[in-house]
C-alpha cells in the first residue's frame, strides 16, 4: 500500500508540475500578448500625442493673436472715442465761431444803418440849407 501511495503521490507531483509547466507557458504567451498590445498602443499614441501637441500649440497661438487682436480693437476704439469728442469740440467751436460772426454782422448792419440814415440827415440838412441859403441872398 506504501508503494501505490508513492505512486499516487508521485503521479500527483508529476501531474502538477505539468499543469505548472502548461500556466507558465501559457503566462509567457500572455505576457508576449501584452507587450504586443503595448508596443502597438505606443505606436498609435506617439503621433497622436504630437498632433495633440502641435494643436495645443497652435490654439496657444490663436488664443495670442485674439489677445493682440482684442488689444487692437480697443485702441481703435479710444481713438475713435478721441476722434468724437474732437469733432464735438470743433463743432462748439463753429458755432461759437458763427455766433461771434452773427453779431458782428448784426452790429455792422446796426453800424451801417445808422450811418446811412445820419448821411441822409445830413445831406438834407445841408440840401434844405443850401435851398434857403440861396433865397436868402
Amino acid at each position: 500500500m506504501e508503494t501505490m501511495l508513492s505512486w499516487i503521490i508521485g503521479l500527483a507531483v508529476i501531474a502538477g508540475v505539468v499543469l505548472l509547466a502548461m500556466g507558465i507557458i501559457e503566462l509567457r504567451s500572455t505576457v508576449r500578448t501584452l507587450k504586443e498590445f503595448l508596443e502597438t498602443t505606443e505606436n498609435f499614441l506617439k503621433p497622436t500625442l504630437e498632433q495633440m501637441k502641435e494643436t495645443l500649440q497652435s490654439m496657444k497661438k490663436v488664443a495670442d493673436n485674439m489677445t493682440t487682436v482684442t488689444e487692437d480693437a480697443k485702441v481703435l476704439s479710444g481713438s475713435a472715442r478721441e476722434i468724437g469728442q474732437s469733432v464735438q469740440r470743433l463743432t462748439e467751436n463753429v458755432r461759437s465761431v458763427t455766433t461771434v460772426v452773427e453779431n458782428i454782422t448784426s452790429l455792422a448792419t446796426t453800424e451801417v444803418s445808422g450811418l446811412k440814415a445820419g448821411i441822409r440827415a445830413g445831406v438834407k440838412v445841408f440840401l434844405k440849407n443850401l435851398v434857403s441859403g440861396k433865397e436868402k441872398g
